[in-house]
């Protein structure tokens, strides 16, 4: 078992700590990785069906717990503000 997981819930799709909450249920409430509780409904536990956008805090949150550099960081804090690395507002 991997320490995090993706679940969609609550129109993002969130990480959790899978030795605190797994399984995930459908309106069981869940504690995600940049501090929100959420509760999934039955759609939200199907598999191929993760259609809602990425919560950007659970995102760098999990990078960061993956160990990535500052560098990287900032690119990827770069991307989920719609910049490219590289353009003038990056700079």
């Amino acid at each position: 078992m991997q320490p995090y997981l993706w679940q969609q819930a609550e129109k993002y799709r969130h990480v959790y700590d899978t030795a605190k909450w797994y399984p995930i249920r459908a309106g069981v409430e869940f504690d995600t990785l940049c501090g929100i509780t959420v509760a999934p409904t039955t759609k939200d536990l199907i598999p191929g069906l993760w259609l809602d956008p990425t919560c950007h805090e659970c995102e760098r949150g999990l990078a960061e717990l993956a160990g990535w550099p500052p560098e990287r960081l900032e690119q990827l804090r770069s991307i989920q503000a719609g910049r490219r690395p590289g353009d003038a507002a990056d700079t």
